[in-house]
């Protein structure tokens, strides 16, 4: 094996199953036992003393079977099922920051800021159909705060003093900093494909690739690559050909250039071979690096390489995302009925499909980014005998 690859290899953690969804809910409820956090948690930091090691071991366990909790109730009710994920999202939360090296933060930690709140909440805009009219902003306190500064995000610029009660109250710079439930749908990648379907209209997350014009100057290079970028460097750095596809969704070259992505010189490209249409522009990164590795990209087994359009203070970060869309539809559930009643027997029924839809991204997206954000370390499950299980 060469160096670079060994080094690929450093941090991922690989499980081998024929059943992948299982073997990911397995690693998660390993995390149950508070001796095997304790392992997690060492492997973070050295310097805990054994009493704040074994009380934030027995903080995260209690955390994951929290959340197991929520989940494994399984509810055939939707309503059930849109409050148990949030819920169970919330004690995920909870238990990545009571993973963290940080000696102080424990569950009583958590709860001092959860007691503050959720850090979220809603605002409808009147006579706008649901869900485009339907808003959420972040608080300056309680748990949502805490986590996205615990996570690096600054969220000062967008987030409220206190809850916003009417929409015309605000100005416009107020109004900006609400997110419309529209457009965080929008960005969940897992749902490209089919957004304009449910709602309307286009995605705001991208499936993304290397582009096949790069073949003119350099070998192919795609996320996981140990092939080093050939084309001569100018004095900015090294540029890629980065691919766009529309994945379904009726996608211009206007449209991607509104965005103020990353990615600069949008334009059309046309395969004779397959005589398929889609878009290339050019993104400028360091001399040397790989073009992945500055992008903020995100994949599954519901989604292809995606880049989210970001929001609040540069968040892309799909379980964030999800948490929001959560907290947004459980508000609903509980605290308005004439909408709930419209989404689920009314003239809303297409929320309700898409909803539906959702919430089966959720069950399969959510338990590996929950591994993955308390152990630090990627999780990659192959099948036996496949090209890339371990041997």
């Amino acid at each position: 094996m060469l160096e670079s690859e060994k080094a690929a290899e450093v941090n991922i953690e690989r499980l081998v199953a024929e059943d992948v969804r299982q073997a990911i809910w397995l690693r998660l409820r390993r995390m149950t036992s508070s001796r095997l956090c304790r392992q997690i948690i060492s492997a973070k930091t050295k310097v805990l003393s054994p009493d704040v090691l074994g009380s934030k071991a027995e903080g995260l366990a209690w955390a994951v079977r929290s959340a197991l909790g929520y989940w494994e109730s399984n509810p055939a009710d939707l309503n059930a099922k849109l409050l148990t994920r949030y819920y169970a999202l919330l004690q995920i939360s909870v238990a990545e920051q009571v993973a963290s090296p940080n000696p102080t933060f424990d569950l009583k930690e958590a709860q001092r800021h959860t007691e503050k709140g959720h850090g979220l909440s809603t605002l409808d805009q009147p006579d706008v159909i649901f869900p485009n009219g339907y808003y959420v902003a972040s608080l300056k306190s309680g748990h949502f705060y805490s986590y996205c500064k615990y996570l690096g995000f600054d969220l000062k610029t967008h987030a409220f003093e206190k809850r916003p009660r009417e929409w015309g109250e605000l100005d416009k710079a107020k109004q900006g900093q609400l997110l419309s439930l529209t457009d965080l749908f929008r960005r969940v990648p897992e749902l490209q494909g089919v957004i304009e379907e449910y709602l309307g209209v286009r995605p705001l997350s991208l499936h993304v690739g290397y582009a096949s014009r790069n073949q003119q100057i350099r070998p192919q290079q795609s996320p996981g690559s140990v092939v080093p970028n050939l084309a001569p460097p100018d004095s900015l750095g090294e540029t890629t050909h980065i691919a766009i596809y529309p994945k379904g969704s009726s996608l211009t070259k206007e449209y991607l250039r509104s965005l103020n992505l990353p990615i600069q010189n949008i334009g059309v490209e046309y395969d004779s071979l397959t005589k398929y249409t889609y878009f290339t522009g050019s993104f400028t990164h360091p001399v040397g690096d790989y073009w992945w590795q500055h992008l903020k990209l995100y994949k599954s087994g519901y989604s292809g390489t995606s880049f989210i359009v970001p929001f609040w203070s540069g968040i892309s970060d799909p379980f964030i995302l999800h948490f929001i869309i959560l907290y947004a539809m459980s508000i609903v559930v509980r605290y308005l009925p004439s909408l709930w009643h419209d989404i689920q027997d009314g003239e809303l029924d297409h929320v309700r499909a898409l909803l539906e839809h959702y919430l089966v991204i959720v069950d399969n997206v959510i338990p590996r980014l929950a591994v993955e954000r308390i152990t630090g370390i990627p999780l990659r499950v192959d099948s036996p005998g496949s090209l890339n299980a371990p041997v």
